[in-house]
């Protein structure tokens, strides 16, 4: 019983928490994606703190940062708990282990006595010479040697058992560095945290007393949003009304074709425009797969209408999301298409519409455009420049549709 119950705890030690140990590391990939994406925003928040003007924007950052970070440090939270179940698990099997060392080894030692006393005394050879027969001799002489085989078994299986302890021992000291290594990133992270709430505290004071200059600013901007979003849906609805009549005539064409001698497989090869018929509905089958359109960068606003946390009335909508990356950022197709059209907004810079064929992308806050109308572009191609705002940040509005259906960018994009 007691050589099953080792064998048991060895195969256990061989495969220790395997879900517990996966969940780890996809808490620990996700913490570290995280603190990168802090880190990105730390780092723009403080290139614009160099301006000495109090922002809306400043304020929305640093809510981010906050509401990140307590991610973070719920994350480092539910680390450091699995890792004590797992220093927990280790000790309970170390015990366990040491405790089937030392008595194998009481055993070997009380073995090897006997045997010597035995030996010394001659009372083996004697056991053996006293058989009365040559069959008997044999007998009793391979008995001897099952016992003698029996002690290097018991030194080979206590051997096996240090190496085991060894390795025990050390993968205990690991995870105890590890849970030393996340109980400094915690008071890291907490002390962090603590030092963004003084600064959005200062900053909300600034800006309470703001509050309707900072309405005039929103409503300004919203102003050009709409006109962009407004010119966005009438040229979307303008391609698909203009690729419904081109179907129709196409569809007419083609049934010309086949009441007719001649002609009829290229009426079938007119049904869809090369561009549709390139994508083939490719588009919708990258969801959750895009590149994203800036090589570097975070989401600063979300899809959606959102009310802000800290100044009350203040409310935006965002039809797409923005991201704000490095200065000089270039803006790039997410998937192949056509370029449809290209905008000039008051405030809002250039803007792209590209045509993926039931989806469009829209690209604005740009500086400089790189394509022209008409334009056929590859995915990846770089489209145009980000413009750079008052504040010094380069923030670029993604927008994506599918027809006059406004659509969350994120859940396009891929993870990063």
């Amino acid at each position: 019983m007691r050589i099953l119950a080792f064998i048991l705890l060895l195969i256990a030690s061989l495969f220790p928490n395997t879900g517990e140990a996966q969940s780890r590391k996809q808490l620990e990939a996700k913490r570290k994606k995280m603190q990168r994406v802090i880190a990105e925003q730390k780092k723009a928040l403080t290139s614009t703190q160099k301006e000495k003007t109090v922002t809306l924007d400043k304020l929305n950052s640093l809510n981010q940062i906050i509401q990140q970070r307590q991610v973070v440090i719920k994350n480092l939270g539910v680390e450091i708990r699995s890792v004590n179940y797992e220093l927990g698990q280790k000790q309970k099997y170390l015990d366990s282990l040491s405790k089937e060392h030392d008595a194998q080894q009481l055993k070997l030692k009380k073995t090897i006595i006997k045997a010597y006393k035995t030996r010394k005394s001659g009372r083996e050879i004697a056991f053996v010479f006293s058989s009365k027969s040559i069959s008997q001799a044999m007998r009793r002489w391979k008995y001897l040697r099952k016992i003698s085989g029996y002690r290097r078994h018991q030194i080979s299986a206590i051997m096996a058992q240090s190496q085991s302890l060894g390795k025990t021992i050390n993968q205990l000291e690991n995870v105890k560095q590890e849970k030393s290594v996340l109980m400094g990133e915690n008071e890291k992270e907490s002390k962090e945290l603590e030092t963004d709430k003084q600064a959005k505290q200062t900053l909300v004071k600034e800006l309470s007393g703001r509050e309707e200059e900072l309405r005039d600013r929103i409503r300004q901007n919203e102003k050009a949003i709409a006109r962009l979003n407004n010119e966005i849906s009438r040229l979307i609805a303008r391609e698909i009304e203009a690729e419904r009549k081109r179907k129709a005539r196409a569809a007419t064409s083609a049934a010309k074709a086949r009441s007719g001698s001649t002609g009829s497989a290229a009426g079938k090869e007119n049904l869809l425009s090369p561009q549709a018929k390139a994508i083939g509905g490719a588009f919708s089958k990258n969801k959750g797969n895009l590149p994203w359109p800036v090589e570097r960068g975070f989401v600063s606003q979300t899809f959606g209408v959102h009310e802000h946390p800290d100044l009350e009335g203040i409310t935006t909508v965002n039809n797409g999301v923005d991201i704000t990356s490095p200065k000089g950022s270039l803006a790039s197709a997410v998937f192949e298409g056509t370029v449809s059209a290209i905008l000039n907004i008051p405030g809002q810079g250039q803007a792209v519409l590209v045509n993926h064929g039931d989806f469009f992308t829209v690209y604005s806050h740009l500086s400089v455009v790189l394509v022209e109308k008409g334009q056929v572009i590859r995915m990846n191609q770089h489209i145009g420049k980000v413009m750079t705002d008052e504040d010094g940040k380069a923030i670029l509005q993604f927008q994506v549709w599918h027809g006059q259906e406004k659509q969350n960018p994120e859940s396009w994009l891929r993870g990063r």
